[in-house]
C-alpha cells in the first residue's frame, strides 16, 4: 500500500484509515495532549512547518507523527519522504569525520535552508539537539520497538509526489528508502538507511536518490493545541503558547 502526501490523502481517506489501522497508527481522536506511541492506539500526529509535496510543488502543511515524549520533549518524524538528497559530498572526508553527522551536508541543509519551511514562532518551539535542530533518526531508533518499529515493515518510508517527480528512488512496492544519521559500522564510507521491506542497509553517502525524512524534538511547555484530533487525516493544528494573537 502506497501512503500518500497532504494533498491527495483527502481522496483516499478511507483506505489510509484502513491501513493505519492495520499498523497500528491511529489515534484516539479525543485525545487532549500528545502521547508518544502506544501499541493500543498507535501514533498522534502533529502539523508543523510547510514544503512544497505536490506534483506541481504546491506548499503543504507537513505532518509529524509523535514517537515518544519524554523530559518535557515530543520526539517527532515526518510521516512522508520530504526529498531525496545525498548525506554527503564526499564519502572520503566523511569517513574522516569519522560518520560524523554534524559534518555533513545534510545536516547543514536541514538546519540551513529547511528551516525558511518553518515560522519564527514554530522553530521557537523546537529543542536543540546536538548543535542543530533538525536530525534524522538513528539506525537504533528504527530498532526502538517503543517507537512503533517493531518490524521491517514498520520502517517503510514513502514518499510525496513532489520528492518522486524530483528524483527519489521509489522501490516496486511504493516505499522509497531513506537515510539515518548513523553510520555503517562496515563501510565507513556508507551511512545505514532503509530498504525494499523496511529492513536496514547501507549506502555510499554520495548516492543522491536517497530520501530525507527529518525528526525534530518539540518543546510541549511552549506550545498548545489550537486545532485537529492527533490522527493522520486531521493533524494536532499547535501554536506558540503566549505568542502572537494567542490566549
Amino acid at each position: 500500500m502506497v501512503a500518500h502526501a497532504p494533498g491527495i490523502k483527502r481522496r483516499i481517506a478511507c483506505l489510509l484509515a484502513a491501513a493505519v489501522s492495520i499498523f497500528g497508527c491511529w489515534a484516539s481522536a479525543s485525545a487532549a495532549e500528545l502521547t508518544g506511541y502506544s501499541a493500543k492506539s498507535g501514533y498522534h500526529y502533529v502539523e508543523l512547518g510547510s514544503f512544497p509535496q505536490t506534483i506541481e510543488a504546491g506548499q503543504e502543511g507537513i505532518v509529524w507523527r509523535v514517537l515518544s515524549v519524554e523530559d518535557g520533549n515530543a520526539y517527532l518524524l515526518s510521516e512522508y519522504v520530504l526529498h531525496n538528497a545525498r548525506l554527503h559530498h564526499d564519502d572520503v572526508a566523511y569517513e574522516l569525520a569519522g560518520g560524523a553527522f554534524s559534518s555533513t551536508e545534510l545536516y547543514a541543509y536541514l538546519n540551513g535552508e529547511f528551516l525558511s519551511h518553518f515560522t519564527a514562532a514554530e522553530i521557537s518551539m523546537l529543542q536543540p539537539v546536538d548543535g542543530g535542530l533538525f536530525t534524522l533518526l538513528s539506525s537504533g531508533d528504527l530498532k526502538n520497538k517503543s517507537y512503533g518499529f517493531t518490524g521491517d515493515r514498520e520502517r517503510q518510508g514513502y514518499a510525496t509526489p513532489q520528492a518522486l517527480q524530483n528524483g527519489l528512488f521509489q522501490y516496486r512496492n511504493g516505499s522509497s528508502p531513506y537515510w539515518t544519521r548513523s553510520q555503517s559500522a562496515s563501510h565507513a564510507y556508507a551511512a545505514i538507511c532503509t530498504k525494499a521491506e523496511g529492513n536496514l542497509g547501507y549506502i555510499r553517502v554520495v548516492v543522491q536518490n536517497e530520501g530525507c525524512r527529518p525528526a525534530c524534538y518539540l518543546k510541549l511547555d511552549s506550545i498548545m493545541i489550537t486545532g485537529g484530533s492527533g490522527t493522520l487525516q486531521d493533524p494536532y493544528q499547535i501554536g506558540l503558547l503566549g505568542g502572537s494573537g494567542n490566549p
